[in-house]
C-alpha cells in the first residue's frame, strides 16, 4: 500500500511539473507572439517611411530636371549670328558673344551651353558638419562644394590640385564655440600660412586666413589643424554660419 502512494506522489509531482511547464511556454509563445505582432507593425512603418522618402527623392529629380531645363534656356543664344567686319581683311568673323555669370566670365559655345574662358581655375567649397574633436595634424574637410571650376578641388578629400601652374589666391575661414584651435594653410609640405582662435567661455567665433602664392601645376593645397598643436573643442558649422576653403587663380 505504500508504495503505491509513493508511486502516486510521484506521478503527482511529474504532472504539476510538466503542467508548470506547459504553462511557461505558453508565456514564452505569447511573447514571441506580441514580439512578432510588434515587428511587423515596425515593418510596416519602414515601409511607409521608405515610401514617402521614394516620393520625396522622385519630387527632388523633378525639381532638379526642371532647373537644369531652365539653366539650359537661361544660357541658350540666338541662332542667328552677328559677323563683325575685321580692319586688316575686310573678312567677316563670327562674334563670340560674352555671358557674365557671378563673377566669372564665360564664352557660349556652338550648341548654346556656357563654357568658362580657357584658364579660369577657382574653386569654393563649405563644411556641412561640425567636425568633432579635430586632432593634431588632421586634415579639415570642406565637402560642400559650391564652385569648382577647373575641377581642382576634392570635396572628399578637402584637398585642391593646382590644374595649372600660377599665382594663386587663397582663404579659409573657420568657426569654434567653446574651443580653441590653430589651423594650417598647406601647400604640399610647406606651412603657407596659420592662425589661432580661442573662443572659451560659450564664445562662438570665427578667423580668417588668406595667403598669396606662387602654385605649381599638380602641387596640392589643403588646411589643416596644427602639426603639433592640438587644441580642443569642435570646429563648428551650422546654419548660422559655416567654416569655408576658396582659391582662384590670379595669373
Amino acid at each position: 500500500m505504500n508504495l503505491i502512494l509513493e508511486e502516486l506522489n510521484s506521478l503527482r509531482k511529474t504532472f504539476f511539473a510538466l503542467e508548470n511547464m506547459v504553462l511557461h511556454q505558453s508565456d514564452i509563445i505569447g511573447d514571441l507572439k506580441e514580439r512578432n505582432i510588434l515587428q511587423e507593425r515596425r515593418i510596416s512603418e519602414l515601409e511607409a517611411a521608405q515610401h514617402r522618402q521614394d516620393k520625396v527623392c522622385d519630387e527632388m529629380k523633378i525639381r532638379l530636371e526642371k532647373t537644369e531645363s531652365r539653366l539650359h534656356s537661361h544660357f541658350s543664344v540666338s541662332s542667328v549670328t552677328t559677323n563683325i567686319t575685321t580692319k586688316s581683311t575686310g573678312e567677316d568673323i563670327p562674334d563670340r558673344r560674352i555671358v557674365r555669370s557671378g563673377r566669372l566670365l564665360m564664352n557660349t559655345i556652338s550648341n548654346g551651353m556656357p563654357s568658362y574662358e580657357e584658364g579660369v581655375i577657382a574653386f569654393y567649397a563649405q563644411m556641412s558638419s561640425s567636425e568633432i574633436s579635430p586632432g593634431a595634424h588632421h586634415t579639415l574637410i570642406f565637402d560642400k562644394v559650391r564652385t569648382n571650376v577647373g575641377n581642382g578641388y576634392n570635396g572628399v578629400t578637402g584637398v585642391f590640385t593646382a590644374p595649372k601652374e600660377g599665382i594663386y589666391a587663397f582663404i579659409w575661414v573657420i568657426r569654434m564655440l567653446n574651443a580653441e584651435h590653430s589651423t594650417e594653410l598647406m601647400i604640399n609640405n610647406d606651412i603657407l600660412g596659420a592662425t589661432f582662435l580661442r573662443a572659451k567661455n560659450n564664445d562662438d567665433g570665427s578667423v580668417s586666413g588668406t595667403a598669396i602664392a606662387h602654385v605649381a601645376r599638380g602641387d596640392v593645397v589643403f588646411v589643416r589643424i596644427h602639426s603639433t598643436y592640438a587644441g580642443d573643442g569642435n570646429v563648428l558649422s551650422n546654419l548660422h554660419g559655416k567654416p569655408t576653403f576658396s582659391g582662384w587663380l590670379l595669373h
